[in-house]
């Protein structure tokens, strides 16, 4: 590779805040208004024009999954309370059954109004914001991060905060201060395949319904009538041999999932659509993101012709809009101080340090081949604990999100949407309880900060049952549906719940 050395300079210093939260998706959404209501003063940085990172920008619809099997809500706080609010909207259906029956609850909501709400709940924190701004290189003492470089339409600029929250996705900061992490599985680096969601409107839904219904034996574990009916929000799963058929003949994209899954959205008529795929995709390698969002494009293209040929109520529908970006599952994973693992996620564990509940499925979506691992949500309820945000060899810094300590296997549940927006929140508590005192991040008293969580309407384990808030609506009925239809396996029946 060619190299030309770039003209030095020194950089003004743009801000000096208590606690600095790179990224603005769900955990560093959490991190902020957690850390700014419990008495920090808080910058929150994104590189997009407004926030919610997977929630807005790569328009991943709905959100999973805050219930466990016997419909009890165990991931509250910051993110129960944006669902109450966008509900308020009229933005959200709020949490309903999943008629794909491998998740205890889903969460669907229109992105708009997620944009909106999003930038009301940060300003009523206090929470000061910088947009359209990446951060591109650090500083460092010995094992603090004492600054973060920045660039944008301003030029390059310097924040130095006291602590740093990464939620980058890609634990951006931590690879940049050269802290020890890996990407995807440890043996080989295979990651999770990059997925766009789009939205379709001018659908029939009753015409849907009763595609659905006359031909059930398609779509996974053949709903019935009245499962179809009483749905508040439409799921829709399966057509594994139907796209077969159409990747045979060229009706359907084959780098693309081997199925169909949609959800029906709040707004009438609109379905959110999760059926591109591309493997072999390095979220942190520009040139492999330029290719994913072409071929994902093209992807949702063919695929909604495809929906209007074969699946009923599709026949004047049209494509929305796409995703301002692909998303991205899976890039780096710290090395932290404790490792999360799918014995952990499977077993009910708890941990000392616990900060947040998670209960989504091991979802594993493959980097080769075609066979999806799901494990099912809401069979087990676990504990991410603090030390799985404590990246090695740094003193200031907490990960929280996606790319916490953990394993390609226990990665695959934890890095849902839900469970990173308690993990942000757990890490702003943490944070703000040392920044008085300036003390390291290793050594934050996490009892005092899982009682700080639970006084401030966060779930962990331990508390009495009664605590539990329950809906009777989302008691999940079939536990152990078939994958068939769906090229979903799950090799851990051997473990805890799972």
């Amino acid at each position: 590779m060619r190299f030309i050395e770039e003209e030095k300079k020194q950089l003004p210093v743009y801000n000096t805040p208590e606690v600095l939260v790179v990224g603005a998706g769900p955990a560093g959404l959490g991190a902020a208004i957690a850390a700014a209501r419990n008495g920090a003063r808080v910058l929150l940085l994104e590189r997009y024009g407004f926030l919610g990172g997977n929630l807005t920008i790569a328009m991943v619809n709905p959100m999973f999954t805050f219930h466990d099997i016997m419909g009890k809500q165990v991931i509250r706080g910051i993110a129960g309370e944006l669902v109450d609010r966008l509900v308020q909207l009229k933005s959200s259906q709020g949490h309903v059954t999943d008629l794909t029956f491998d998740n205890a609850s889903m969460t669907p909501f229109d992105p708009e109004g997620m944009k909106y709400l999003l930038f009301e709940m940060v300003k009523e924190a206090g929470v000061e914001l910088l947009l359209h701004t990446w951060a591109v290189g650090v500083t460092k003492e010995g094992e603090k991060v004492t600054g973060v470089i920045i660039e944008n339409k301003s030029g390059r600029q310097i924040i130095c905060p006291q602590y740093i929250i990464d939620c980058s996705a890609d634990a951006d900061i931590v690879a940049m201060a050269k802290s020890p992490f890996v990407k995807g599985r440890k043996e080989d680096g295979a990651m999770q395949p990059v997925t766009l969601f789009f939205r379709i409107g001018g659908i029939n839904v009753a015409d849907l319904r009763k595609w659905m219904k006359n031909n059930r034996e398609l779509l996974k574990d053949s709903p019935t009538d009245e499962e179809i009916d009483s749905s508040e929000a439409l799921a829709f799963l399966g057509l594994k041999e139907l796209v077969k058929m159409g990747m045979e003949n060229g009706e359907f994209p084959k780098d693309a999932a081997p199925r169909i899954l949609f959800y029906q959205l709040p707004m009438e008529g609109q379905i959110a659509v999760n059926a591109t795929r591309l493997q072999g995709i390095d979220g942190t390698n520009a040139a492999d993101l330029t290719r994913a969002e072409i071929e994902t494009r093209v992807q949702a293209w063919e695929i909604h012709k495809f929906l209007q040929k074969y699946v009923g109520g599709f026949e004047h529908s049209f494509i929305v809009d796409t995703g301002v970006q692909v998303g991205v599952r899976e890039t780096r994973h710290i090395i932290g101080d404790y490792e999360l693992t799918e014995e952990d996620v499977l077993s009910n564990r708890a941990f000392e340090d616990g900060i947040a509940c998670g209960t989504f499925a091991i979802d594993i979506h493959p980097p080769e081949g075609e066979n999806q691992v799901f494990t099912g949500s809401g069979k087990a309820v676990y504990e991410i604990p603090y030390r799985s945000l404590l990246p090695k060899g740094l003193n200031n810094v907490l990960v929280a999100g996606r790319a916490i300590s953990a394993t390609h296997n226990a990665f695959g549940s934890a890095r849902v949407m839900a469970t990173c927006m308690g993990i942000g929140q757990g890490a702003g508590v943490a944070i703000a309880s040392i920044v008085k005192d300036q003390r390291s991040t290793r050594e934050v008293n996490t009892a005092f900060v899982r009682k700080q969580l639970i006084d401030q309407g966060q779930y962990l384990l331990g508390m009495p049952d009664d605590a539990m808030k329950a809906d009777d609506k989302l008691i999940l009925h079939k536990v152990d549906g078939s994958g068939a239809t769906a090229s979903h396996f799950n090799p851990f029946k051997d473990i805890g719940h799972g």
